[in-house]
This record gives structure tokens, C-alpha cells and sequence, in this order.
């Protein structure tokens, strides 16, 4: 019994002057690789319809300044006389209109977008032109 009782205390001092028992060590997770995408540029239909709905705008614009620029000056001075603001709001649109399409990416690349741009530019200077030729001033 003794002994029994002594090899209980050599038992319980060894465990308590052992070393910690250690957690066994986490199992490394590989990373998940991340997939790398090069970014190239792309006309995706949002573009397209911008685009569109732009030019169909700058189109229409162009057509009225160079029906009105086409105008005989009786014709031309009815007009602006009825519609005395009309030459200014063409000129603001088309202001407008410009700094868009050089402003915006979506618009600023395109060909078709800075040709029609061109366009609006000649068909105004035809009506600054014509409205001086008529002797009309406008604001």
C-alpha cells in the first residue's frame, strides 16, 4: 500500500513539474488564388446606347440650326423675331452638347460622336453667318 501511495506521489509530481502538453499544430489551408483579370476596354451595351441616344440628339440640333440657316432672311427674321430666344437656346445646347462629348469616355472615343460634333460646329457657324448676312443680331 505504501508503495502504491508513493507511486501516486512521484505520479502526480511528475505531471505537475511536466511541460505543458502542446495543442497539436493547425492544419495549413492553402490559399485560394485569386484569378487575375486584365482589363481591356470594351463597348458594352450601355455605351452603345449612350451613344446613340447622344448622337441622335447632336443629329437633331444640327438639322434645326441648318434649316434655320437656310432660311431666306424674311424668313429668318419671322423666325427670330417670333422666337427671339431660340438662337441662344441652340448655341447653349450645342454648348453643351460639346463639352459631353469631350468630357465623357463613353462619348469622347468615338469617331462618330466627334465627326457629328463637327458638324453641329459648321452648321452654326453657317447660321452665325446667315444671321449676319440678314443684318439680324442676336443676343
Amino acid at each position: 500500500m505504501k508503495a502504491l501511495a508513493v507511486l501516486e506521489v512521484v505520479l502526480v509530481v511528475a505531471v505537475a513539474c511536466s511541460a505543458p502538453v502542446q495543442p497539436p499544430a493547425p492544419t495549413p489551408v492553402p490559399a485560394t488564388p485569386t484569378p487575375v483579370v486584365t482589363p481591356y476596354p470594351t463597348l458594352d451595351a450601355t455605351t452603345n446606347d449612350i451613344q446613340d441616344e447622344f448622337l441622335t440628339n447632336v443629329n437633331d440640333l444640327t438639322d434645326a440650326v441648318e434649316s434655320l440657316a437656310m432660311s431666306q432672311c424674311p424668313d429668318l427674321a419671322t423666325e427670330t423675331s417670333q422666337n427671339p430666344t431660340e438662337v441662344t437656346e441652340m448655341r447653349g445646347f450645342a454648348a453643351t452638347l460639346q463639352r459631353l462629348g469631350a468630357s465623357q469616355s463613353a462619348l469622347s472615343t468615338s469617331q462618330d460622336v466627334r465627326s457629328s460634333l463637327e458638324d453641329l460646329s459648321k452648321a452654326l457657324q453657317q447660321l452665325d453667318a446667315a444671321l449676319t448676312t440678314c443684318g439680324i443680331r442676336t443676343p
